[in-house]
């Protein structure tokens, strides 16, 4: 989950080692779209799920929580193991469109699951680490203080597939 460009799509393109990473900023996740990919331990499979961004221009924010819940009511025999919410680093504060969907994951999560969300920040290669950590401060301490308190993690994404299966591995 997260807004329209912050990396979702990537994230996946690089954990499942697709060649088509970095296509530009533009939204190209019109529905759910999972995407199975054996684990290294090689007993299990990975489900990974793309999933519009809010502020996507062609549905609200309501639609799109519609159209998750949908597709989440619609799988059996797969068992959801935590959300992964992206944000990206390089913008300045939390946009509209961020606070929004931070606010549909709190209540889609309620108290209780905070445990099984990881807030995932990328495009650090857009800023300084010294920029980077202090907004990542603030994001821990101030936007996602609630839910880190009640459990939910952070993690940086590195653009790399071995960045992005340290986090999957981590839930």
């Amino acid at each position: 989950m997260g807004p329209t460009a912050s990396g979702k799509t990537t994230f996946i393109d690089y954990a499942a080692g697709r060649s088509d990473v970095d296509r530009g900023s533009t939204s190209c996740t019109t529905e759910v779209l999972p995407v199975r990919y054996p684990h290294s331990d090689g007993v299990r499979n990975i489900v990974l799920v793309d999933t519009p961004g809010c502020n996507n221009g062609f549905m609200t924010d309501f639609q799109l929580l519609g159209i998750i819940a949908e597709w989440l009511n619609s799988m059996q025999n797969i068992k959801l193991n935590g959300i992964l919410y992206f944000h990206r680093i390089s913008d300045y504060r939390m946009r509209d469109a961020s606070s929004r969907s931070y606010k549909m994951l709190r209540d889609l999560c309620g108290n209780d699951n905070c445990k099984n969300v990881i807030f995932v920040t990328t495009m650090w290669d857009k800023v300084s680490e010294e920029v980077g950590s202090e907004r990542e401060q603030e994001l821990r301490a101030v936007s996602w203080g609630t839910m880190v308190n009640l459990g939910s993690t952070t993690h940086r994404f590195e653009g790399t597939a071995e960045s992005a299966w340290k986090i999957i591995d981590s839930l």
